[in-house]
């Protein structure tokens, strides 16, 4: 078992969010190419899916920004978000 930074192990912490007209969504998951927000983008049309995001990643304190562009959302779940880095 793996221990946390805190407890003089060897996991770092890690955390992320996707920033969308000023909006904050927190992530449960992210790859490559695609995100899973923890929930569902609210009030956001979807037919504006050429919107530029920032895809922001914390790890240990230090956050690493991306910007993207959203080019589709998932059919099968509303909270999952494909993007293209710019």
């Amino acid at each position: 078992m793996l221990k946390n930074k805190s407890s003089n192990g060897y996991s770092s912490s890690a955390r992320g969010w996707l920033n969308v007209d000023g909006q904050r969504y927190e992530l449960a998951q992210v790859g490559p190419d695609f995100c899973i927000l923890r929930t569902p983008l609210s009030g956001f049309d979807m037919s504006r899916i050429d919107t530029i995001v920032e895809l922001v990643i914390e790890i240990d304190g230090e956050p690493s920004k991306v910007m993207a562009k959203l080019v589709s959302a998932h059919s099968s779940s509303p909270r999952k978000l494909n993007f293209r880095r710019l």
